[in-house]
């Protein structure tokens, strides 16, 4: 009996001395992934993952055209708004959902489910369905490696796209934030309809109207009733100096850039005074 409980230790010894020896650690196949871009007033967060090409054919071989595709691998695809948001041609509330996609050869239907517990495709009900639209495929100059979504193409109207792409695939699905209309409707309001005397509020709309490529001409008008109404606030007169330069009136933006320059040598600001400084010398020379 003993013999026997020695014989099976040994093996069981020297099996498990086998098992470590061929137990390593491997990459794996379809890494996980997650990414949170801010966006305008709130924020986009994407979980997903990351197939490998492996010398494979893709779309068409791998990923079978005109069927539903888990978009990634592994449990669904998730996306998190924290501010409602346009996607398609359809404003989506805050909240979580699941991208789903249907790949073709000429165009590709995107589908926006609210289930978020499921395991890929597994058990995906169509009744579910948020959104459907479709979007169509252009090919890449580089091989994507990894099936990647990206945020990009962002614009300060809080436009922007988002990109699956794979070997030499990608799709853009269209994004906006409500927010530039909210804003552009503020500003209407309080601005143009009340008439509303506000330093700040000049500022902020000018500001805005600079920064999203509106009416530069309206924008100086604000910046330069900002100034007159408060005009020891540096900001003021360096903002109409950056929009007036964008209006090619280099000689008025000279004048609001010196007195920038004089505001903020009261407050010790060097770099900027130093580089309001060398923008005069350049529109000097012009």
């Amino acid at each position: 009996m003993k013999k026997i409980i020695t014989i099976l230790l040994i093996c069981f010894a020297t099996t498990a001395t086998a098992q470590e020896r061929i137990s390593f650690l491997s990459p794996p196949s379809s890494p996980e992934a997650s990414f949170t871009q801010q966006w305008t007033a709130g924020e986009v967060t994407i979980n997903y993952s990351r197939p490998l090409a492996r010398g494979r054919k893709i779309f068409g071989g791998l990923v079978p055209f005109d069927s539903l595709w888990r978009t990634g691998a592994g449990g669904a695809t998730i996306i998190d708004f924290t501010e409602d948001i346009t996607i398609g041609d359809k404003t989506l509330k805050t909240g979580k959902y699941s991208l789903f996609t249907i790949p073709g050869e000429r165009d590709w239907t995107i589908i926006i489910n609210a289930d978020t517990t499921l395991h890929g495709a597994f058990g995906y009900d169509s009744k579910k369905d948020i959104h459907r639209f479709k979007v169509q495929p252009v090919k890449t100059e580089r091989f994507y490696e990894a099936f990647t979504i990206d945020l990009n193409e962002i614009t300060a109207r809080g436009d922007g796209f988002l990109s699956l792409i794979w070997g030499n695939t990608m799709v853009k699905i269209p994004l906006k934030s409500p927010v530039d209309e909210k804003v552009m409707a503020d500003i209407n309001t309080r601005l143009i309809n009340n008439k509303e005397n506000s330093a700040e509020l000049f500022y902020q709309a000018a500001d805005y109207y600079y920064s999203t490529g509106r009416d530069l001409k309206q924008a100086a008008i604000w910046a330069s009733e900002a100034e007159k109404a408060d005009k020891e606030n540096f900001n003021y007169p360096n903002l109409l100096q950056k929009i007036l330069a964008d209006l090619n009136d280099y000689k008025a933006a000279i004048l609001a850039a010196k007195r920038a320059v004089v505001l903020g040598e009261k407050k010790n600001m060097t770099n900027a005074v130093m580089a309001l400084k060398k923008r005069i010398v350049e529109w000097e020379n012009k």
